[in-house]
């Protein structure tokens, strides 16, 4: 089934819980101290769930369940009321920023904990590593190209990374390719040799151990300082400079605006330095530090 056909299918779904909310805050909690339920993105779980861990056994009396889940189920469930903060691989979805719109609701407070990216990973039977931003753009959208005639994994209609891969599309994703569970799914194809070309995270890449028959497409971008046309990898310094033109912020959004618990813990995710150093041990880019970083060759 493709995206478009799921996220509408459940729209109305969406609308009913978020018109049923009924925020309450907890009494007596301090930032540091209460409890909370998390929903995560498991496009992101990897990265997130130590730093939850680290957070409560640093913090007497912090308690937090962390619900791993579906990026989309996460957001339905910060609508829904359901959870008192989502850490999600990317912004609003256009059906979900359409209601907060129309009924009136503020967005929600969030932080920004780091920024990865979208890649696309290759097997050793597509010969070129390299591919126009412009032709790769359209080959998702449903258009034939030398990268269309490969067999393709893609996570699942629900997945983070397919939502981008819809606005990369141009709002429509029209590419033929296999739905597998989560990016981690996507290599599993790769390496069973399923799959000629996956998509998933940068981060969800490097943590392959073994990826000699494994490539990432470098992308052909214009370079806005010069004019010039340039190949550029997939890496933390291409994503601080901002010439990988498919990064993904990974938010942490909060049901209520207020300085208590759940904020707190957000808060320390994207800004303490032992959380800041597990984003840049992993490959991305943390939100609140300061880099130096060495582009690769």
């Amino acid at each position: 089934m493709k995206p478009t056909t799921v996220i509408g299918s459940i729209a109305l779904g969406l609308l009913v819980m978020m018109l049923g909310c009924d925020n309450q805050q907890n009494q007596g909690e301090t930032l540091f101290r209460g409890a909370a339920t998390i929903a995560c993105d498991n496009e992101v779980a990897a990265l997130i769930a130590p730093q939850i861990a680290a957070f409560v056994a640093k913090h007497d009396g912090a308690s937090v369940r962390l619900d791993t889940t579906t990026a989309f189920d996460a957001m339905r469930q910060l609508l829904g009321d359901s959870v008192r903060a989502a850490i999600v691989a990317r912004d609003y979805l256009p059906i979900e920023d359409s209601l907060l719109r129309q009924y009136a609701i503020e967005p929600h407070k969030r932080f920004l904990i780091a920024t990865d990216a979208v890649v696309f990973a290759i097997s050793d039977r597509v010969p070129r590593d390299t591919a126009d931003e412009s032709v790769l753009r359209r080959t998702l959208a449903g258009e034939r190209s030398w990268l269309s005639t490969y067999r393709w994994a893609i996570p699942a209609a629900v997945s983070s990374i397919t939502a981008h891969l819809t606005t990369m599309a141009g709002g429509k994703l029209g590419l033929s390719a296999e739905y597998v569970g989560t990016g981690d799914s996507v290599i599993a194809q790769l390496e069973h040799r399923r799959a000629d070309v996956g998509v998933l995270l940068l981060s969800q890449f490097l943590r392959v151990k073994d990826r000699a028959s494994l490539r990432t497409l470098r992308i052909v971008i214009r370079d806005t300082a010069t004019g010039d046309r340039i190949a550029v990898a997939p890496h933390a310094a291409t994503i601080v400079k901002e010439r990988y033109p498919f990064r993904v912020p990974i938010y942490g959004y909060l049901l209520e605006p207020a300085r208590n618990f759940a904020y707190g813990v957000i808060a320390s995710i994207a800004q303490e330095p032992q959380s800041q150093r597990a984003m840049l041990q992993a490959g991305i880019v943390p939100a609140y530090a300061k880099l130096q970083l060495v582009e690769q060759e």
